[in-house]
């Protein structure tokens, strides 16, 4: 039976005088939380002698209702249970626990907590012999014990409660604690972090989504584009693919991958933020169609269950490439996300230790089990030979991409021993059904823009009746019937685009009125291209430009013609990815693969498809989807 404290009161008078109570040490307590721990003694006090709740408050500035808790949390309670007194002093402690005995129970942990200043005592004492000051004592179990049973009669523990109820005074505990928190404070120290003003963070405080781990790896696997189908043929010359990159982002508590994606060349920050959105967004499970290989049960990603919950991280922890501090992935981060950037110190990879030991089990796992592109020498083992170098490699891409998915699902699905031998998916499902989180409506989810760029342009020709108005717009001239309607006096307006697709964008007026759309001349509108593809065309490919009716779709086919090198491959990749829509998609961006019976053996050479004509480049159609228009708002042509 729980009472208030005005009951206790009544039941043991004694403690009506804060004199009776154990004493606790201010010294004792973090310093963050001193000045809230002096400020709830005296308003306890004031009570306690008679003053009336309300001025009590008033003269703290507290409202009654927060001293009444106050009060309650000192004094109140389970009747049978002694009232936690000083203890209930303490800011941000949780002092209403059901008590439990016997090893195994979590007192050792509780009291870690509970007891003001062990922690840090303890933490200290290690410390002082890792900057190796004079005072400092060898960590060995038995002067770890001793520094352990001294903070506890400093802080004035009861010798009724644990650890004074037990026969080796929590011996045992204590020297595992020793273990654990020597090793994590000597590999701060080797990672050369900041001087050691605290102790190394805990692992075992992360919870769901507080940190995820996003890195990228070069994969350094020969593969051919053997099978990849594309709009301008029925299939890509069986060509080198050297070297690509895979973009990665796991959560750290539970080790469980929430998304990836290929990145043909170097990554930018849309494929940073297509793998952002696509680790808080739903997506359909991908269909394996490459023989041997199958999806385990259940939903490979988070993503891909509709009972899992989507992430609203706290804390984002990328390296220090250049990509990772544009503006536009820090708003998405800091402003729609709500999350912090953690960027770690240079050099530093075993700060993203998660992330680190993912990459390690998929080259084990897939791919370092074919022959590397170079390898470190001449006579390196995983060095392809130079036989097999004039041959087509013997995994094409889209089975690459088919084994990526597998691998990283099985992943998920693979028991851990420091999960207590659960899966990732399990673990991430345990953590979401007992802790409260936070997730962004399907509203809030609609509203976010990642790839939008805003600006501000003038429009031209508002005086001269017999000419549309435009605006200027990397290099190009934006026409639409809503700059009719701009107010007569102005010519500023604000622009708004999707940096996938810039072939449409919408126009403002400087006080948040639509104007409508906006649309470039039409020999662009053929396919969708970003803002860095028409700057190249535009600065490299100006005889192109001016010559062609369709600069996009015979760019395209010069491409398609100079694969001469696995660089040409990937440049050719990328932007056929882009000017079809299926740029960032967590789906495969190539239709699935036939049968074996229905393929061409991959020794044998498979002519590329003849050209379309020159004059009937415009009308090129594309090929059939195979993905879903919802995750592709920008795809139209």
């Amino acid at each position: 039976m729980r009472i208030t404290w005005r009951d206790r009161l009544r039941q043991q008078p004694r403690l009506g005088d804060l004199s009776r109570w154990p004493p606790l040490d201010p010294s004792l307590v973090p310093e963050k939380s001193r000045k809230q721990f002096l400020r709830n003694t005296r308003v306890v006090t004031q009570v306690l002698s008679g003053f009336a709740l309300a001025d009590a408050a008033k003269f703290e500035g507290l409202s009654a209702g927060r001293v009444t808790q106050l009060l309650n949390r000192c004094l109140g309670g389970d009747a049978e249970r002694p009232p936690t007194l000083r203890r209930g002093l303490l800011p941000h402690q949780v002092v209403d626990r059901y008590e439990r005995t016997g090893p195994g129970d979590g007192r050792f942990a509780r009291l870690m907590n509970d007891v003001p200043g062990l922690r840090m005592g303890l933490d200290q004492m290690l410390l002082d012999r890792l900057k190796d000051k004079a005072w400092a004592q060898v960590p060995s179990a038995a002067s770890y014990h001793a520094e352990f049973k001294n903070l506890l009669a400093k802080a004035d523990w009861p010798l009724d409660a644990y650890p004074y109820d037990t026969r080796s005074l929590a011996y045992e505990s204590v020297r595992r604690d020793l273990d654990t928190r020597w090793a994590e404070l000597c590999q701060a120290q080797r990672a050369r972090r900041k001087a050691f003003t605290s102790p190394a963070p805990r692992r075992n405080e992360l919870w769901l989504y507080d940190r995820i781990e996003i890195d990228a790896q070069l994969v350094d696997c020969e593969t051919s584009t053997v099978g990849v189908q594309i709009s301008l043929g029925d299939h890509l010359p069986p060509l080198r693919l050297a070297r690509f990159s895979v973009l990665t982002a796991i959560d750290a508590s539970t080790d469980c991958i929430l998304g990836f994606q290929i990145v043909f060349g170097e990554p930018r920050q849309d494929d940073l933020l297509a793998l952002l959105l696509q680790c808080v967004s739903r997506w359909p499970e991908r269909g394996i169609k490459t023989r041997g290989l199958e999806l385990p049960p259940g939903p490979g990603f988070p993503g891909s269950d509709p009972h899992l919950p989507l992430p609203l991280p706290r804390e984002i922890a990328l390296d220090n490439a250049w990509i990772n501090h544009a503006s536009s992935v820090e708003s998405f981060v800091t402003r729609e996300l709500g999350a912090t950037l953690s960027y770690g110190r240079p050099k530093c990879p075993t700060v993203r230790r998660t992330i680190e030991t993912s990459f390690n089990r998929l080259n084990q796992r897939l791919s370092h089990r074919f022959a590397s592109t170079t390898g470190s020498s001449v006579t390196d083992p995983k060095r392809e030979s130079s036989k097999n170098r004039k041959a087509t490699p013997a995994l094409s891409l889209p089975a690459y991409e088919d084994a990526l998915y597998v691998t990283l699902a099985e992943s998920n699905h693979r028991s851990r021993a420091h999960l207590a031998s659960a899966t990732p998916i399990e673990t991430l499902r345990y953590q979401a059904e007992r802790r409260f989180s936070i997730e962004a409506g399907d509203d809030r989810r609609s509203s976010w823009a990642p790839f939008e760029v805003t600006h501000q342009a003038r429009v031209h020709d508002l005086a001269t009746p017999k000419r549309k108005p435009y605006i200027n717009f990397e290099y190009l001239r934006y026409k639409g019937p809503g700059l009719l309607a701009l107010p007569k006096g102005e010519d500023q307006v604000v622009i708004r685009f999707d940096r996938r697709d810039i072939r449409q964008g919408e126009a403002f007026t400087r006080d948040g009125r639509s104007l409508g759309s906006l649309s470039c001349p039409g020999n662009w509108q053929s396919r969708p291209h970003s803002i860095k593809t028409r700057k190249y065309l535009f600065k490299n490919c100006r005889t192109l430009v001016r010559r062609s009716p369709d600069a996009l779709t015979e760019h395209l086919q010069q491409l398609r013609e100079q694969l001469s090198s696995p660089t040409d491959v990937a440049k050719f990749l990328r932007a056929y990815q882009e000017f079809v829509g299926g740029f960032g998609l967590p789906t495969s961006l190539w239709p699935p693969m036939k049968d074996a019976e229905d393929e061409p053996p991959l020794n044998t050479t498979i002519k590329p498809a003849a050209p379309p004509h020159r004059s009937t480049s415009t009308n090129v159609k594309s090929g059939r989807r195979f993905w879903s228009l919802r995750l592709n708002p920008g795809g139209s042509s």
